[in-house]
């Protein structure tokens, strides 16, 4: 016993670490994923008046340009490259070459060495003219014609001269030049005949490797900055509206402030980052472990709020620092109190809620605002779907958060700018596709209820329905059985909803607390036909195994058609550790000198623990013994009820519930009120008589 007991302990010691190292662990998560940067105390948003007062600036900083401007700048590098060609030098002289050997061969059959000069003086002339000039050959000259290059650089001797592709030769154009050129003293014939083709040919090549070297030397030597700010200068005074210049003289002091404070103090903003997260999370402990003690001893429900938390942080953090801080109104923070309270309870899932957003707001641009519009949202969230159990409650309660969205930042854009055309309408639409997001709250719920075992009502809902195929095949082999599990729902549901335990539940549990008696459906007095019942030839003992193996074939039905752990709950503690007693008795009664062993006429299922297990366990109890009862009077029902919760009192079977004297007392008194509706006496109608006088 001493074992069990420390072994107890040692498990519940191990569940304390485990959950305190939880917190400790997201505690350290939030704040890794923190921007580091020290926080700038204005705020400001374009287009929006300035809150503070008269600001001037303290130091000198510049002015950095802003993206789109920096992405201009880019582009327009890119479009006024020019690309680099080099001079092949010996082709010149190799052209001038081939020609002196051919001219002097002949012309046309002229062979005075002057007239051959006369040709060679004039051509080398020209081909000097057009080889210095540049020849590029067709191809090329198409294909920058076609990308509308009008400027090329031509390398010679490792200097590049700028020139206009049109003042460029090509082969062609260099022939058709020389032809224009050819003097009166000239025949045009006999030039023609030379074939200047064979001697023009392209001189330039395209240099990728410098081409692109320069151009990536003109990239990163572009400025980031478009001006700079004197100390002493003014910038901005109260109730200025924040232009787009003004606004970007504001970003650079706050990139500079940011600068030079990482520089300065990052450790003294970790270390302030620490601290409030570390108690805005401490917050979320004491509430769980002082107010929420029957959700802060399961693993399972730190681990969710705890990965809502922190999942939404991260998402946030991602958004603000590498997308865009607009979009934060894109994520759908209302799903954590929808989940939550879908699981637990909505001070709970408000409680997760504010906690997240207050973390959030550190990292967004406009705080207040943020934090105004998503704790209304979250409590409308609560409020709209305090008991989500269908689909269409989920859209209902989208369209009211998204009309929350709507209305609070339209009512603190008209307070705060005074003007309609200052407000940001695009910021309506993240609203809508936030609101169209909450919709994946239905199958997020069935993830996290597979994951983590939990159970929903949406889920509940559809066990409760009698067509389910385990309650309709229990309503077929054990129709009795049925229709007792039938009533024991009833008025389960009916003491839950006094009690505040959860009607749902209660209800659900008790329709499924007996399907273990689908296996022997004969040996249960509820569905024996009169004059047969098969104790009759079993032994005490035998018959007691057989109806304590109804709890362990109930749960082994549930585990097969994958009921859920609640609902198998109430099989497991429907009879707790109680006795057999109409075959425990029996047999004291026939064997009172025997000794007897207790243990085969004792359930082996577990104590109740939740409200909702212990109330099915009274109920069921209760309806059971009632229908043995000789006559239906108040007297005897009211002391039937008083014996048997007495009686389970007095065994302890009570004892883990955390049901109070006064809740049990009013069980009492509905149970009663509700057995006498069931089982009220008819008047007697009176029968005709033969000797009545006309």
């Amino acid at each position: 016993m001493s074992e069990n007991i420390k072994g107890g302990q040692n498990k519940k010691i191990f569940n304390e670490i485990i959950k305190n190292a939880l917190f400790f662990l997201a505690t350290v998560l939030i704040i890794w994923f923190f921007p580091h940067d020290a926080q700038y105390k204005y705020q400001f948003s374009e287009g929006k008046p300035w809150q503070y007062d008269l600001l001037t600036a303290t130091f000198d900083f510049p002015i950095y340009k802003t993206e789109r401007e920096l992405i201009l700048d880019r582009n327009n590098i890119l479009k006024s490259n020019k690309p680099y060609f080099k001079v092949n030098s010996s082709k010149e002289n190799e052209k001038i070459n081939l020609l002196y050997k051919d001219i002097n061969k002949n012309i046309q059959g002229d062979s005075s060495l002057a007239n051959n000069n006369l040709y060679f003086d004039f051509l080398k002339k020209q081909f000097h003219y057009v080889y210095s000039v540049g020849v590029l050959d067709d191809a090329q000259y198409i294909n920058l014609a076609n990308k509308q290059v009008r400027y090329v650089v031509i390398v010679e001797h490792n200097v590049g001269k700028t020139r206009n592709i049109a003042d460029i030769f090509t082969e062609d154009k260099a022939i058709e030049y020389i032809f224009s050129q050819i003097p009166k003293g000239l025949s045009f014939s006999k030039i023609k005949d030379i074939r200047l083709s064979k001697y023009i040919e392209s001189n330039l090549s395209y240099d990728l490797e410098i081409t692109n070297k320069i151009k990536s030397d003109e990239l990163n030597n572009i400025s980031i900055t478009s001006g700079r700010v004197q100390a002493g200068e003014r910038i901005i005074d109260r109730g200025e509206i924040v232009s787009p210049e003004k606004f970007k003289i504001l970003d650079s002091l706050k990139k500079q402030y940011q600068q030079e404070g990482s520089k300065k103090s990052q450790y003294v903003v970790i270390a302030g980052q620490s601290l409030i997260v570390f108690c805005l999370i401490l917050l979320f402990y004491l509430y769980t472990r002082l107010f929420r003690k029957k959700f802060f001893t399961s693993k399972r429900f730190v681990t969710l709020t705890l990965l809502l938390i922190v999942g939404f942080t991260l998402i946030t953090s991602v958004v603000v620092q590498r997308v865009n801080p607009t979009f934060v109104y894109l994520i759908p923070y209302c799903l954590i109190p929808i989940v939550i309270s879908t699981f637990f309870d909505t001070r709970t899932g408000l409680f997760s809620h504010i906690i997240t957003i207050l973390l959030c707001s550190f990292m967004v641009p406009l705080p207040f605002e943020f934090v105004l519009l998503e704790i209304t949202a979250g409590m409308v969230a609560i409020h709209s779907l305090k008991d989500l159990s269908q689909r269409s409650q989920l859209v209902q309660s989208a369209i009211m958060i998204f009309t929350s969205y709507c209305l609070m930042y339209f009512g603190y854009g008209m307070t705060l700018d005074g003007d309609f055309l200052q407000i940001k309408w695009i910021i309506f639409v993240f609203f809508l596709i936030n609101g169209v997001l909450l919709l994946f709250a239905y199958p997020l719920i069935y993830i996290f209820e597979k994951a983590f075992g939990f159970i929903s009502n949406v889920t509940l809902v559809e066990l409760s329905n009698i067509n389910n195929p385990v309650l309709r095949k229990l309503s077929e082999l054990a129709p009795g059985t049925f229709q007792h599990s039938m009533q024991v729902s009833n008025l389960a549901a009916e003491i839950a909803v006094k009690t505040k335990a959860n009607p749902l539940l209660a209800r659900t549990g008790a329709m499924y607390h007996d399907i273990g008696k689908m296996k022997n459906p004969a040996f249960f007095a509820e569905n024996q036909s009169k004059g047969n019942n098969p104790h009759d030839q079993l032994s005490y003992e035998d018959s007691a195994k057989i109806i304590i193996q109804h709890v362990a074939d109930g749960v082994e039905i549930a585990k097969e058609a994958k009921i859920p752990k609640m609902v198998i709950e109430f099989i497991e503690t429907h009879h707790g550790k109680n006795k057999v007693r109409y075959f425990y008795n029996s047999f004291k009664t026939k064997f009172p000198d025997k000794k007897i062993d207790e243990d085969i006429f004792t359930y082996k299922g577990l104590i109740p623990y939740t409200k909702e297990t212990a109330i099915v366990m009274l109920c069921d109890s209760v309806e059971a013994a009632s229908r043995s009862l000789p006559e239906y009077t108040d007297d005897s029902i009211n002391t039937l009820v008083e014996n048997i919760i007495n009686s389970l009192l007095a065994d302890g079977a009570l004892n883990n519930a955390p049901l109070t004297l006064k809740q049990i007392s009013l069980t009492k008194h509905i149970l009663k009120e509700k057995l006498k509706n069931i089982y009220h006496t008819r008047i007697a109608y009176p029968e005709l008589t033969n000797n009545i006088k006309p």
